[in-house]
């Protein structure tokens, strides 16, 4: 590097470049900072330690007091969303419960764990107006944390009225089957959805989120909220949060070939 006005900025270019080629690799400890300030020729502690909390702000770099800083570790999986539904809608329909889920399926990411969680919560504005129930109305609330290898990857939740959530027998996080999705379950209820509509929206994460998946400040998150509804009502709305740099989404559409 020159060493003539070495900015943190010059720094945090380098440093980037350096992790997205490979040269540090995700888990990587990178030398300590006296290190780095004399490779970089940067007299300026403060200077070095600007570059640094930037590419931790944007996820890239991960400081953990008293150890070191390391290049993130993330594992970034790529998912269709078609092809999402109409697997689990073919699931439903036919009654068939593999050996794995859905997200392994769809993503073919196979070292996946699992947590769920149920609370009864009351609809908030923005579920109740997509589930056509008061704001206030009891729901069951199932929350699925997704880890990919040990590290977060995303949080979803299911909204259910509490007496379709009985028939679908969801009393416990017990009563979730291996293989078994949201569709089935409502199968099982006696109304299996017919429509779906899905809504992507990319936002700043808040603080919860963001302890939650593991990301830093400047990570944007994807939020999927997902309506699915028999014969014109809504019966489940879900909304899912992972974080921008961890995931991608394809869309391969079959489209009729209506030429003579």
């Amino acid at each position: 590097m020159d060493t003539v006005n070495v900015t943190a900025e010059v720094v945090q270019a380098d440093l980037r470049r350096r992790i997205e080629a490979g040269e540090f690799a995700p888990g990587d400890r990178l030398p300590k900072l006296v290190d780095l300030m004399a490779e970089y020729s940067v007299k300026s502690r403060s200077a070095m330690d600007r570059a640094l909390r930037t590419l931790a702000s944007e996820g890239l770099l991960t400081i953990r007091q008293g150890s070191g800083i390391y290049v993130t570790k993330r594992h970034v999986v790529h998912r269709d969303l078609v092809a999402n539904l109409r697997i689990e809608h073919e699931r439903a329909v036919r009654g068939e419960v593999p050996d794995h889920g859905l997200f392994e399926t769809n993503t073919g990411v196979g070292d996946v764990e699992v947590t769920t969680s149920y609370e009864l919560v009351n609809a908030s504005p923005a579920v109740a107006e997509r589930l056509q129930v008061a704001a206030g109305t009891p729901l069951l609330a199932r929350t699925f944390k997704f880890a990919i290898a040990g590290l977060p990857h995303q949080v979803a939740r299911s909204f259910m009225t509490t007496d379709l959530a009985q028939r679908a027998g969801l009393t416990s996080p017990q009563s979730e089957r291996l293989g078994v999705g949201t569709m089935m379950q409502l199968k099982e209820a006696g109304v299996l959805p017919d429509r779906v509509q899905l809504r992507l929206e990319a936002r700043m994460a808040t603080p919860d989120e963001r302890e939650a998946l593991a990301i830093g400040p400047g990570t944007p998150v994807f939020e999927h909220w997902r309506v699915m509804s028999r014969q014109g009502v809504p019966v489940e709305v879900s909304t899912a949060i992972v974080a921008g740099d961890r995931v991608g989404y394809d869309l391969n559409i079959e489209l009729a070939d209506n030429q003579s």
